[in-house]
């Protein structure tokens, strides 16, 4: 760049002038005339050199005056100018009116300073804002609500004295509870924990609180909507103050906060115990919705002993749905460059460890519960070897502060005790750890626990760790592209049962489901409608549930739904609209988003008698094939036929028998479509009506003209073959599966057999299912390329109540997973999956699930 010469000021004016150039803020010494109004002294004047005339001011400065009449108001840009660059501070050499368009090499700030943009001077990095603060944590109190008497000697209120004691010297900005507030969920508990939080409310103390899985017990029951929570800490109770940020839904107990401290923003999110998927998503959009915040992620069950994440959450024993530690992870916490912090307690222990987010960034977890320290009167800590989880145990007033020290950006862990000197708890009021080395119970069987070391100043309770909170987080945010998800609960309406539950899956990975729903009043238990709901990939919400077809008028039964590349997609059902007994094939088609397209009422051209069981296939273009059982004799000898129609919904051939003839009884159809549009339709065949079916199947060109003739799927006649899925590659080849009873003695398996796209066998025979007790309704799905996924109930051990199994494969046949279970909780019936398969290896089950056992069935879905 060219050098700036500076003025030599004798005679003129000098005005230092701070102004924002190009986003920068700029310190500029500016000269003037004398009169302060114009600038046309000569530049020989000024440095010395030839006097190079004036430049036209309407080409500098824009302004309208005559040449050389240039007002001082224009500051006179370009003389001295200085500002941050890279850190250190550079001049500019040539800039237009808006901003420096080349700055000289910047000159380093020393001393680990930088250039402050604020005031154009090398600073501390921190600035004004350099004095350490705090937060504080809390671990379960449920044994100070549940042991303790409501008073001023109860533990919990000590540790809210000493925030506020200590909350100007530690600079205490946040204070966090990391759920189990109470024992057993009573209204006393509760009174003794609001109580407390009482005294940080009348001194204007930020906090939060969140659930633990002890405050959801009713009489010991664990119940998602039994919990106390919001009858003492509603959102109501923290809307009027600034850093409340709000809450999910009505309820308080996944909420979000804020503090800051000069520029240094952050936001605590607090979820409930075992979080909903529901809870993940919305936690998801909100830490991304704030990318300039460090982001505590506080949750009740994360980590476990060791450091590794819990599976214990939810319990088995509670039969609830929720994530697991490494869900939290896998769903949230690793997909954000801004969550610099996990907080968790559930387990007695005190765990640190440092992971690395998808992006590349930090993120410190933290475990911190004492909850089962119990007192000990002993002369010596070496005296107190049972004092563990047992007797008066409730976790002797330990609690954590996390110090921030902005100008070394670190924070340090500080572990300590309001009780520290109590004699009635520890020897001497020595403070010590009793869950530690120290136990060593005369009893095998007593269930303290070695966890931590003894000494309070041990490094697993005093410890410090370097993270830049001082800057901004870095942004960003991704998946790793994973779309698999924990169970989730797909129906918003929980009223009445859910039933026979599809799904479709986009090449992305966004998925709809559809189900039959007998939640609506207005029609009579047992008068299903059918709805329906869409997701994004990995398990969220893409469009509410709503009803497939217009009115919720009769009976509608038996939904299939089919999918195009573009994520459009295809509802078929059967519908008694008129509520007659009578049932017609109905379709309707939706745009990805959920918006309808078009309605086909009815499908079939033939209205006599029972039109029922459709299935529906989809090309990638959008043309679709339907197929259904026709009955117009009402004798239970049903036929198969199938209709095709282009991707907006007119016809493309009309209604046409699959095999030809109308033996027997022909039952359950599937149909599939190839990248082509070419169509192939399994079902199972009584057709010499000797009362034992086959799984039959034919294959159609995409005009529904003949393709290869009828054949049987099965080799081996004997028995019973029922229940055929079916599932079409893009190039055609396809794969059955069906439910086998070879030996006639009433247990069934699961067999496939896999063909080319001209019907000829493939891959023989063979056994999906283990050996074994019963396995029922198989579901098959294959990918474009060709491989393949098949799912069902099953009660290997016959006690009666049903999994979700599922096993993948290849397109040669090997196994790309072997055999293992859908559902997470296992009590309760679990039955007629649904399930999809993509290119990309993305999978997504629906099955009815009763994991209650209360006898009414809610669809759940899950992504692998």
């Amino acid at each position: 760049m060219s050098k700036i010469e500076r003025p030599a000021f004798l005679g003129h004016l000098s005005i230092i002038v701070l102004t924002i150039i190009g986003g920068l803020l700029i310190l500029a010494v500016v000269s003037c005339s004398p009169d302060a109004t114009r600038k046309g002294t000569p530049d020989a004047d000024v440095d010395g050199d030839t006097d190079a005339g004036d430049v036209s001011d309407v080409v500098n400065d824009v302004d309208g005056e005559s040449d050389g009449d240039v007002p001082c108001g224009d500051l006179c840009p370009g003389l001295g100018v200085t500002g941050c660059v890279d850190g250190g501070m550079a001049e500019c050499g040539q800039f237009d009116a808006d901003a420096c368009l080349e700055w000289s090499a910047p000159v380093p700030c020393e001393g680990g300073t930088r250039c402050d943009p604020d005031t154009v001077i090398c600073r501390e990095p921190c600035g004004d804002f350099c004095a350490p603060f705090s937060i504080v944590i809390l671990p379960d109190t449920q044994y100070y609500t549940s042991k303790q008497p409501n008073d001023a000697d109860n533990t919990y209120r000590k540790q809210m004295q000493w925030v506020l004691d200590h909350r100007a010297s530690d600079g205490i900005a946040f204070v966090v509870h990391v759920g189990d507030i109470t024992n057993a969920n009573t209204t006393s508990q509760w009174q003794i924990a609001s109580d407390a939080h009482a005294m940080l409310d009348a001194a204007g103390m930020p906090y939060t609180v969140t659930t633990g899985n002890h405050d959801y017990l009713l009489s010991g029951v664990f119940g998602r909507s039994d919990s106390l929570f919001d009858t003492y800490f509603p959102a109501s109770r923290f809307a009027a103050n600034a850093w409340y940020g709000g809450s999910y839904g009505s309820s308080n107990i996944n909420n979000y906060n804020f503090f800051s401290v000069g520029p240094m923003r952050f936001m605590v999110l607090s979820i409930e115990y075992s979080a909903r998927k529901d809870v993940l998503c919305w936690a998801d959009d909100l830490v991304a919705s704030h990318p300039d915040h460090h982001v505590i992620l506080v949750t009740h069950c994360y980590l476990t002993h060791g450091g590794g994440y819990s599976g214990g959450c939810p319990d088995p024993d509670y039969n609830a749905i929720g994530a697991t530690g490494s869900a939290v992870w896998d769903e949230l916490v690793s997909r954000h460059s801004n969550i610099f912090m996990v907080l968790s307690g559930h387990i007695g222990d005190s765990e640190y460890r440092v992971k690395t987010s998808n992006t590349g960034a930090p993120v410190h977890e933290m475990l911190v519960d004492y909850q089962f320290e119990g007192e000990c009167t002993a002369s010596s800590a070496a005296s107190c070897t049972n004092h563990c989880r047992i007797g008066t145990y409730h976790g002797n007033g330990w609690m954590r502060q996390l110090i921030f020290d902005p100008r070394q950006n670190s924070i340090r862990a500080s572990t300590f005790t309001v009780e520290d000197g109590n004699t009635e708890m520890f020897p001497q009021g020595q403070p010590a750890f009793f869950c530690s080395e120290l136990f060593d119970p005369p009893d095998p069987d007593q269930t303290g626990g070695d966890w931590y070391a003894s000494d309070p100043a041990s490094p697993q309770h005093q410890y410090a760790f370097s993270y830049n909170f001082v800057d901004p987080p870095a942004a960003g945010i991704d998946s790793l592209g994973r779309t698999a998800f924990s169970d989730r609960t797909v129906n918003r309406l929980s009223a009445g049962d859910q039933f026979a539950p599809a799904v479709a899956l986009s090449p992305a990975g966004a998925f709809v489901t559809v189900w039959e729903d007998d939640s609506s009043s207005t029609d009579g238990a047992g008068n299903f409608d059918i709805f329906m709901r869409g997701f994004a990939p990995g398990g969220c919400v893409a469009f509410s549930d709503a009803m497939v077809h217009a009115d919720g008028a009769g009976h509608q039964q038996d939904p299939s739904i089919a999918m195009d590349a573009a994520g459009n997609f295809v509802v078929a059902w059967s519908d008694d609209t008129d509520d007659n007994g009578v049932y017609q094939i109905h379709a309707r088609g939706f745009f990805a988003d959920g918006t309808p397209r078009f309605t086909i009422a009815p499908v079939n051209s033939v209205a006599t008698g029972q039109q029922t069981l459709p299935s529906v296939a989809m090309a990638p273009d959008g043309r679709f094939v339907i197929a259904w059982q026709d009955d117009r004799a009402s004798d239970g000898n049903g036929q198969i036929l199938m209709r095709g129609f282009s991707a907006d919904g007119s016809e493309r051939f009309t209604d046409r028998s699959v095999h030809d003839d109308a033996l027997g009884a022909r039952l359950r159809p599937r149909v599939g479509l190839d990248a082509a549009a070419n169509i192939v339709v399994v079902w199972q065949d009584d057709s010499d009506g000797n009362g034992a079916f086959q799984i039959h199947a034919r294959g159609f060109n995409a005009d529904g003209t003949n393709r290869f003739a009828r054949i049987t799927v099965n080799s081996v006649a004997d028995g019973q073959q029922l229940e055929p899925a079916l599932g079409v590659a893009s190039d055609g080849s396809f794969v059955v599966a069906w439910r086998d009873d070879a030996d006639g003695g009433g247990n069934y398996r699961i067999l496939s057999r896999a063909f080319t796209a001209a019907g000829a066998g493939r891959i023989a025979d063979f056994a999906v299912s283990a050996a074994g007790g019963q396995h029922r309704t198989p579901v098959l799905s294959v990918a474009p390329g060709g491989a393949f996924l098949v799912s069902w109930s099953d009660d290997t051990d016959g006690d009666g109540n049903y999994d979700i199994f599922a096993r993948s494969y290849n397109s040669d046949g090997s196994d790309l997973r072997v055999q293992w279970t859908v559902n997470q909780v296992a009590n309760g019936p679990q039955r007629f999956p649904g399930a999809a398969i993509n290119d990309p290896g993305s999978q997504v089950f629906v099955w009815e699930d009763d994991g209650d056992d209360n006898g009414t069935f809610q669809i759940l879905a899950r992504g692998w």
